[in-house]
């Protein structure tokens, strides 16, 4: 029978009742079916060592601390399967399944048993044992959650639907719209998949930007051009790239990484429209050419897109990556 809980406001119950799933999870590990939620590693191409189950134990630890579920022997089996993915998991971190069955198994160390268990999650892996805190406090009512801490909290769980209504019930209370309540649109957005909506607030960004200074002007148009080429409208990058470079003096920031964003979305977008070569590639072979710090990135979209427009400067280019690769030991 699913445990139930008194939910102070509709996002709460919204939550709750996604969670509540997770109590068909935890009968088949009383029953000892632990498939969902044991340890099991696979490998990622850019990650490495990663575990399938993650997300299910998180999910699952998180039911059993707001369903006021304490019972200890599920609870010693989570952490130990926790355990093995910290010590294995290519990207280390800790974790918010850790933090929350630490919490879970707290409630049963009142002798001192289970110290070596915390004291190995703390030497598990280099971030582990610069942030683990054995002392973790978390607040075990869900009715603590504002709607945004819903939000992150569905976010973490991976729970599109849910955190979808609430995101759309958190634009609904919004009273003024600031540009960082824009952001934090942006972001929900974008693990929504909801790109095309990000559009006109990256515009609206830009907006606000143009009483700033050059530097927040230019950190708005960044935004706006990375979101075009990420929906592969080179068209939209182009016209808005060559806005900011004809329109504004960028001295101010061509020492900082920021400028560099932008001789990078000039070469990728040369290299994947071949027509705009004769109105970029002159202002991009100008900047290569006074840049003394380059990097991976640009040799490689500086060469691709020296090539697309039929410059012999690639071969100058890639003689100089080939250097820039010897010195810094790269294959």
């Amino acid at each position: 029978m699913v445990s139930t809980m008194r939910c102070n406001t509709d996002y709460i119950q919204l939550l709750w009742n996604k969670l509540a799933e997770q109590d068909a999870v935890y009968r088949a590990v009383l029953a000892g079916d632990c498939a969902n939620v044991c340890h099991t590693p696979y490998q990622d191409s850019t990650y490495g060592t990663q575990d399938a189950n993650y997300r299910n134990r998180m999910r699952l630890a998180y039911y059993l601390l707001y369903a006021d579920i304490r019972e200890e022997e599920p609870i010693h089996f989570l952490f130990r399967e926790e355990l093995k993915d910290r010590q294995t998991n290519g990207f280390q971190g800790i974790g918010h399944g850790l933090n929350v069955l630490t919490v879970l198994l707290r409630f049963h160390n009142a002798s001192g048993k289970y110290n070596s268990l915390f004291q190995q999650a703390k030497m598990a892996n280099f971030d582990c044992a610069a942030g683990y805190d054995i002392d973790v406090e978390i607040d075990a009512d869900l009715n603590s959650n504002d709607l945004l801490g819903c939000i992150y909290l569905a976010q973490d769980l991976n729970y599109p639907d849910v955190m979808g209504s609430l995101v759309d019930r958190w634009k609904a209370s919004v009273i003024e719209w600031t540009d960082t309540n824009r952001n934090m649109l942006l972001r929900f957005n974008t693990t929504l998949n909801r790109h095309a909506e990000n559009e006109a607030i990256h515009k609206q960004i830009l907006a606000s930007s143009l009483s700033g200074s050059t530097f927040q002007i230019a950190s708005a148009y960044k935004q706006l051009i990375e979101y075009y080429i990420g929906q592969q409208d080179y068209f939209s990058a182009e016209h808005y790239l060559t806005e900011l470079t004809t329109q504004y003096n960028l001295t101010d920031i061509r020492p900082f990484r920021l400028f560099s964003y932008f001789l990078e979305y000039a070469l990728e977008i040369i290299a994947n429209v071949p027509e705009s070569a004769p109105r970029l590639w002159p202002w991009a072979k100008s900047e290569l050419k006074r840049t003394t710090h380059k990097f991976g990135n640009l040799y490689t979209k500086g060469i691709a897109a020296a090539k697309t427009a039929k410059d012999s400067y690639a071969r100058k280019l890639e003689a100089e990556y080939l250097l820039w690769k010897r010195r810094f030991k790269i294959k």
